[in-house]
């Protein structure tokens, strides 16, 4: 795996009107983890090479969420071959809003 296929960047804008903000919160807007990991895996559709680290289901190992994201927000999701997984840091601007790890899901 060359570098480039071990690492990818990709930009995501989060429209001011998200359906996510609605009630979530009034009068101060956020938008939820749960969305901010399927940005995640939705990043992972432009990486083959690393979504074939993961086969063919991936599981959250870490999540963890620092700084909430408002709307209007511009987002730069980065991911990176790490051991047999992959890791994922989200930033807005300067500020990581939270990171984490994905590895090749566990069927019981």
């Amino acid at each position: 795996m060359t570098s480039v296929e071990a690492m990818l960047e990709i930009g995501v804008e989060i429209a001011p009107d998200h359906p996510a903000f609605a009630g979530h919160f009034p009068g101060a807007p956020m938008l939820p983890g749960v969305v901010l990991a399927a940005l995640v895996f939705e990043a992972l559709v432009a990486a083959p090479a690393l979504a074939q680290r993961l086969g063919g289901a991936a599981q959250i190992d870490q999540l963890k969420f620092l700084s909430p994201v408002g709307p209007g927000s511009s987002l730069r999701i980065a991911l990176s071959a790490q051991g047999s997984g992959v890791a994922f840091e989200i930033w807005r601007a300067a500020t990581r809003v939270a990171h984490g790890r994905l590895s090749a899901a566990t069927i019981r």
